[in-house]
């Protein structure tokens, strides 16, 4: 059996942080672009490193999480599939998702 990619684990990684109540979205990054890349592709949101991992999300709100939980609750996601990589969570943005007053 051949070992996943970082590319493999990026999308992995992504398509189980989606699934955290209060996770909008996959962020994209503040300064630079949060990818992982691989032969003429990638995967924006996740950065798998030699040593390290950084998942990049948007929260929705209001969500009824406090962005700390929610960090932590990404963080435990992607650990499961992180190959014992160490795994940072940035909160990009948040998403408004219900008609609130602001």
């Amino acid at each position: 059996m051949s070992a996943e990619s970082p590319l493999q684990l990026a999308r992995a990684i992504g398509e189980a942080v989606l699934g955290v109540p209060g996770v909008y979205s996959l962020g994209t990054g503040r300064y630079a672009e949060a990818a992982t890349y691989g032969p003429g592709e990638k995967f924006v949101g996740v950065v798998v490193g030699d040593d390290a991992i950084e998942v990049h999300v948007v929260a929705a709100y209001p969500s009824g999480t406090p962005i700390p939980e929610l960090a932590s609750r990404v963080r435990e996601r992607a650990t499961r599939l992180a190959r014992s990589k160490q795994v940072n969570v940035v909160v990009d943005d948040l998403m408004v998702t219900a008609d609130e007053a602001v």
